[in-house]
């Protein structure tokens, strides 16, 4: 505990040094009567803006508290001699030529000219100028509303919901006489028109607000197997990331946890944690109920397991996290048993029908399967419940011959003078390849779109060109925006404790932990915190149902679409 309280002092400092170093934002101490909208405001941006730079500080903070601001004086008086250092930027892990010129507000080609070495690639830690000419555009996100382009937005509906006039939208963003593209960021109109409309928006989606009671002290236990080093056969190895342990996994579990912790302790939330070796084992699980008093915890984040979870919530009456999906899950629920996890095969497929259902408007739909006997009760439950959709006309089911699709077959059920939507329901890596092939091969000749229930390893040899190409589209839940600025900071601050970046189970433990204290400090009980709204973290979505006689079950998922520029962009609301 002392050495990772040591390290978040580091990180802390070290995160202030760079961006005093980029000098885009400065630090500033909160005063005495201040909150975050009356600093917004001295600050011409809005409160929401604001709080997107601090995503550790809550609407009040606590006076003295230390907070990231724009700099008011970024981009002024700059002489000759210091303007190349103000436009240079390093390039983080995972960024991509088109994320960078997002960032800034610059084509790509321009940012090739300036930077000759591209030729050979982006690379990580590279040193990028960024043409002078952006001066003007990199406090955007300060200055104006910033609206991002999603499936179904016309310029007409973005002129009714924000209430300014298409000449005002046209003028600034000259890009838009091209068409609106999905994944383009829009300028909407200055920041300081919206202080209202900015709340109206954040209500009418449903969105989680915190709302922090800072005199509330949170009582908290976390369960996991921290010295247990092999697997259990109650677990597949499947599900477990290749050359991890369960040792691993929790420790990395662990923590991500304690950064949330840490991250709401920084926001002035009390927390009181207590953390338990269970070393995967009902016996170990039996002497911890023993020997302890829960009679005043307010939610248990594990075991690991959902087996163990189960067991757990039918033995004290705590509130229980479990924190990965097993497929136990399904048949095993308790009224005090929140699952948090809902990667299920079937609730995935689920969502990716809502979806078509909702957006399907007459399009040709060809569904692709391996021919496997395994799959095909899968294959005729999805035809049979897209044949519900309303107005649906046809749904033609092709199958591969041991990985092989007949091309001539294919184009057969194609149409010129439709959208033709292919749904593949298959894991199959030979069978997918083939799919993918027989598309490149028409999709100069024909408007095509392709679907999957997942982006599983079948998918790990297809090149995103292809698939940008084909407007792939597929649920998840959990999805990573590189280029966000929250994103960033975690990375960085992980890697700077840790000296390596953070494993998908890292990020769990943070996104569970922060999710479920956050909700838990912003209302009287955690169940009215878990029916709150939907909220999106790190990497994972929480969007917490209670069923009757059952559990919360977490229902957030992302619809994930790759475009033609090669970007994956979130489609649904």
């Amino acid at each position: 505990m002392k050495r990772i309280k040591f390290l978040l002092v580091i990180l802390l400092m070290c995160t202030i040094n760079l961006v005093a170093q980029q000098k885009k934002y400065v630090s500033y101490t909160v005063k005495k009567g201040e909150n975050m909208k009356s600093i917004a405001k001295d600050y011409k941006i809005s409160t929401r803006d604001l709080l997107k730079l601090n995503p550790d500080i809550g609407r009040k903070p606590r006076p003295n508290t230390v907070i990231i601001v724009p700099n008011k004086n970024y981009g002024k008086n700059v002489t000759e001699g210091n303007e190349i250092d103000n436009y240079f930027y390093i390039v983080q892990p995972k960024e991509t030529l088109f994320g960078i010129s997002k960032k800034f507000n610059i084509s790509i080609d321009a940012l090739k000219k300036a930077n000759p070495e591209l030729e050979y690639g982006l690379k990580i830690g590279m040193q990028l100028k960024i043409p002078s000419t952006t001066e003007n555009n990199v406090n955007d996100a300060a200055n104006f509303i910033l609206h991002t382009v999603v499936k179904d937005d016309t310029v007409y509906n973005l002129t009714k919901k924000y209430e300014v006039t298409e000449s005002d939208l046209f003028e600034l963003n000259p890009s838009l006489s091209e068409g609106l593209k999905l994944g383009m960021i829009l300028k909407i109109k200055p920041i300081n028109t919206s202080e209202i409309l900015e709340d109206e928006v954040l209500t009418e989606t449903g969105l989680f607000i915190e709302n922090l009671n800072l005199e509330k002290t949170l009582n908290i236990a976390i369960m996991l197997p921290y010295e247990l080093n092999k697997y259990v056969d109650s677990i597949p190895e499947s599900t477990l990331l290749k050359g991890n342990s369960i040792f691993n996994i929790a420790t990395d579990f662990h923590m991500g946890a304690e950064m949330a912790i840490d991250s709401l302790k920084r926001k002035g939330v009390i927390i009181n944690v207590r953390y338990f070796d269970t070393q995967n084992s009902n016996y170990k699980l039996q002497t911890i109920v023993d020997r302890n008093d829960f009679s005043n915890t307010d939610v248990v984040i594990g075991p690991l397991f959902y087996n163990k979870a189960y067991w757990l919530s039918k033995n004290i009456n705590v509130p229980i996290i479990a924190p990965l999906y097993s497929k136990d899950q399904d048949g095993l629920s308790a009224a005090n048993l929140i699952k948090s996890d809902s990667n299920s095969p079937n609730f995935l497929e689920e969502k990716l029908l809502d979806y078509m259902k909702k957006n399907y408007k007459g399009e040709n739909i060809i569904v692709i399967n391996d021919g496997d006997e395994a799959s095909q009760s899968k294959l005729w439950r999805i035809v049979n419940k897209i044949k519900s959709f309303d107005s649906i006309q046809n749904v033609s089911v092709i199958k591969s011959n041991k990985g092989f699709i007949d091309n001539e077959k294919f184009i057969e059920k194609l149409e010129e003078d439709s959208n033709n939507w292919v749904l593949l329901i298959s894991e199959e890596i030979v069978t997918t390849a083939a799919a993918v092939n027989n598309l490149k091969a028409t999709i100069e000749e024909y408007n095509i779109q392709l679907f999957a229930s997942s982006k599983g390893r079948n998918f790990d040899n297809i090149e995103n060109s292809f698939l940008g190409q084909l407007n792939f589209v597929f649920p998840t839940t959990d999805f990573i925006i590189i280029e966000d600025v929250n994103v960033k900071s975690f990375y960085n601050n992980f890697r700077a404790k840790n000296y390596t970046y953070p494993s998908k189970y890292a990020i769990r433990g943070f996104d569970i932990t922060y999710d479920t204290l956050v909700r838990l400090a912003s209302d009287e009980s955690l169940e009215g915190g878990l029916k709150a709204g939907k909220s999106s973290r790190i990497s994972g979505t929480f969007n917490y149902n209670k069923k009757l006689f059952g559990s919360f079950e977490n229902n957030g998922v992302y619809i994930v679409q790759y475009n033609k520029e090669l970007n994956p962009v979130i489609i649904n609301e």
